[in-house]
């Protein structure tokens, strides 16, 4: 995982699922806007301080920018960029497994089905997920 490519997670349910679900080390910084309601803030709080991670009060504008105008609801995290495994590492990984479970997407191109799809494999315990180069979303910040 790399520490110099930043993306994007941001909005109250997707930032906290993230904060909840993920390693400290994914997570390079967190940013909350100036005002929001104090029981959201606190909220925030307590996953990142679980995590040890520092929160950045900034004004909205701020998140607007780092959004690209996109609802932010007041939360972004910039997290470490997504990398993909190799075919050969994902067979490597499945030997281990007794009964693995794959699934094979294609031609997925709207990053919000695919970040359902996503949430659905990991839920039903897939195992691995193979998307293509091309012709398909990415993993943007907006699967996340």
């Amino acid at each position: 995982m790399s520490s110099t490519n930043n993306d994007f997670v941001f909005g109250r349910h997707a930032g906290i699922d993230f904060l909840k679900t993920q390693d400290s080390e994914k997570i390079n910084k967190v940013f909350l806007a100036e005002g929001v309601q104090e029981d959201f803030a606190r909220e925030v709080y307590r996953y990142a301080k679980k995590k040890h991670l520092i929160i950045q009060r900034v004004p909205k504008n701020k998140l607007d920018k780092l959004t690209g105008g996109e609802n932010h609801q007041g939360l972004v995290l910039a997290v470490a960029s997504f990398e993909y495994a190799d075919f050969d590492q994902l067979l490597d990984k499945l030997d281990q497994e007794e009964a693995p479970f794959l699934l094979m997407l294609d031609n997925i191109e709207d990053p919000h089905n695919l970040g359902s799809i996503l949430r659905s494999a990991d839920a039903t315990g897939v195992s691995g997920v193979i998307i293509p180069k091309r012709r398909a979303s990415g993993l943007t910040s907006v699967v996340a």
